[in-house]
């Protein structure tokens, strides 16, 4: 029996490829909250409303305009994704992460060999500031359901138990902290949303060991290396939370710094400078 999810991400694939021709993408760039423009670094080969793929989950949150755009970035053939699912907005549903995380098996059906990943984080490290960028070096997945949970879809080289030591590729992460002395490395929290951290809750995550922390990003790199993929992902660090533990921010807030002019050229350089390096390897 054909699994029925397995059967719509290759049906969402067919229709992405026949409006691509013969484009094959091989890394896929997911733009968290607000990080949207920059896919104005792509020169478009198509670009497709999520609303028009068969099976595609549709972004509804603010910052995230739901388009995903074909072509090259910097020499590199990219699957550039405007938008995501979080968690929250599909909790309820009994297959929320299936949801969240098929854009990453379109992704990897269409031939990416790396899933790169961004986010907006609230900084919990007391050393980082408010624009600061963060690669990601591990996560703490454990206040979301696993997305390897439930139905074991089997895309043909799935781990059925899947091992989380290769997450986050150390070369790419040394290769980006070198483009810009404010990005720091460190450990990112996923936690449910769709309130912000209270003061208790931060000061227990920081005392976890978490640097940053946000809504998405852990389900989508747990799909990405299951399937293959190698993955890499960066935290721009939208809020700093108090030594004491305070987090007063607000989406307002945080969509304020990701649409800085600051914020933009600093992203601008250092992703174009990052997909520079990847030429030729992907």
């Amino acid at each position: 029996m054909i699994d029925p999810y397995i059967k719509h991400v290759h049906e969402a694939v067919s229709y992405i490829q026949s409006k691509t021709k013969h484009f094959a993408p091989t890394v896929a760039l997911t733009l968290g909250s607000g990080l949207n423009t920059l896919a104005d670094l792509i020169e478009p080969v198509a670009t497709i409303p999520y609303a028009d793929i068969p099976h595609f989950p549709i972004a509804t949150v603010p910052g995230h305009e739901g388009k995903m755009i074909l072509g090259i970035l910097e020499g590199v053939p990219v699957v550039g994704l405007k938008g995501r699912k979080h968690f929250y907005e599909v909790a309820r549903d009994p297959h929320a992460m299936d949801i969240v995380t098929f854009p990453v098996h379109v992704a990897a059906s269409l031939g990416c060999t790396l899933y790169v990943a961004t986010n907006a984080a609230g900084g919990l490290n007391p050393k980082y500031s408010v624009g600061d960028l963060m690669a990601i070096r591990s996560h703490i997945g454990l206040f979301q359901p696993s997305p390897l949970m439930g139905v074991y879809h089997d895309f043909g080289s799935t781990d059925f138990f899947q091992p989380q030591n290769t997450q986050y590729d150390p070369h790419l992460r040394t290769m980006f902290k070198k483009l810009d002395p404010s990005i720091h490395e460190g450990i990112y929290v996923a936690v449910t949303g769709r309130a912000y951290e209270t003061q208790a809750e931060c000061l227990m995550l920081r005392a976890m060991g978490a640097d940053a922390v946000g809504m998405s990003t852990v389900p989508e790199i747990m799909v990405a290396t299951n399937r293959g993929m190698k993955t890499f992902a960066v935290s721009m660090i939208t809020n700093a939370i108090a030594k004491d533990g305070t987090n007063a921010t607000n989406h307002e807030e945080v969509m304020a710094v990701l649409n800085s002019k600051t914020t933009e050229e600093k992203l601008y350089r250092v992703f174009r400078e990052f997909f520079k390096k990847l030429t030729g390897a992907y």
